[in-house]
C-alpha cells in the first residue's frame, strides 16, 4: 500500500526542505518528494528526516562480546588492547557460520532501526 508522510523538515542534497512530503510505494520506496502540493492523505511526523547513515567498517561478529572484555578490574587480568585483542579472538574462533548470520543479523536489524542502510562488513573468521 502506497504512504505519504510530511516531515517538518527533510535533508537533501541542496539542503533543508521545510514541510516536506515523501511518497512511497508499496514496497517502502519512494517515488516523490514534493514541498508544492497539500497531501490530505499524509502522515505529519512532526520532526527531520535525514538520508540512512552508512557503516563503512563492521565487525558484526564483535556484537556478541559486547560487555565481556571492557573491564577486568579486579580478576588479574590486565585491562588493555591486548586483553580485549585475546578476547575477541577467542570469540572468533568459536563462532560457527550459523552463529555468525544469526550475530550480523541481529546486529544488521539494531542498525537498521537506528538509521543506517549500508555496511561494509571485514572478517577475521576462518573455517577450514
Amino acid at each position: 500500500m502506497a504512504k505519504a508522510y510530511t516531515f517538518k523538515g527533510l535533508l537533501t542534497n541542496n539542503g533543508w526542505l521545510e514541510n516536506a512530503t515523501v511518497q512511497l510505494d508499496s514496497r517502502g520506496c519512494i517515488t516523490a518528494i514534493d514541498t508544492q502540493a497539500n497531501h490530505p492523505k499524509a502522515e505529519y511526523v512532526n520532526g527531520y528526516a535525514l538520508p540512512g547513515f552508512q557503516n563503512a567498517h563492521s565487525h558484526a561478529f564483535q556484537y556478541a562480546m559486547a560487555g565481556l572484555a571492557e573491564l577486568h578490574e579486579g580478576t588479574g587480568i590486565p585491562d588493555d588492547f591486548w586483553s580485549w585483542r585475546t578476547a575477541m579472538y577467542n570469540l572468533a574462533l568459536q563462532i560457527s557460520p550459523d552463529q555468525l548470520e544469526a550475530i550480523a543479523t541481529m546486529l544488521y536489524a539494531e542498525m537498521l532501526r537506528h538509521g543506517y542502510t549500508a555496511v561494509a562488513e571485514f572478517h577475521y573468521l576462518h573455517h577450514d
